[in-house]
């Protein structure tokens, strides 16, 4: 299970969705093209157990996979792809749901690691709804045609850079 998550929602920049049973990454666009909504997925797992038990010798060679489910996705395009990268920096989860009224600002958000009363932007492209680790072998990719499914996702090489130094876990962006 993970250790924390939360949804960032383009719509709203301030909304911490910290709690929501539901993560969701999305991309609505409307039928003239104009308005785009997006969201993003944090998501961090503890990974202390599977590095002691590697250094214990118990594990070898381990693969990892991120196990999505399905929550009903609706009007797919005829292809669409998602993509995990490492999150770049720390963020709080915090204790707001999306559906909070009024919304709750602290924790993670779209243009927030930690909340609108710290306000530590994500980076010098706050509006970009998180930051991220690119490049090759920090990307993480499944790919979904006409169909909407649960996704397994292979992210050895990503959890592999968490687990050998080369990277802080601060979890992944899914977008």
């Amino acid at each position: 299970f993970a250790e924390k998550d939360t949804t960032l929602y383009q719509s709203s920049g301030s909304l911490n969705a910290g709690l929501d049973e539901i993560l969701e990454v999305r991309k609505d666009v409307s039928d003239t093209g104009d308005t785009i909504n997006v969201s993003r997925i944090l998501i961090k797992f503890d990974l202390s157990f599977i590095s002691s038990s590697m250094v214990k010798g118990t594990i070898n060679n381990p693969k990892f996979y991120l196990n999505l489910y399905d929550a009903h996705s609706t009007e797919l395009a005829t292809s669409q792809s998602l993509y995990a990268y490492p999150v770049s920096g720390s963020w709080i989860m915090g204790e707001g749901r999306s559906y909070d009224n009024p919304i709750t600002t602290e924790g993670a958000s779209w243009k927030f690691r930690d909340g609108k009363i710290d306000g530590s932007i994500w980076g010098e492209a706050s509006s970009s709804g998180g930051t991220w680790i690119s490049g090759d072998g920090y990307v993480a990719s499944h790919s979904l045609n006409h169909e909407s499914s649960d996704i397994r996702m292979n992210v050895t090489d990503i959890v592999n850079k968490w687990l050998d130094g080369t990277l802080s876990n601060e979890g992944f962006i899914l977008k």
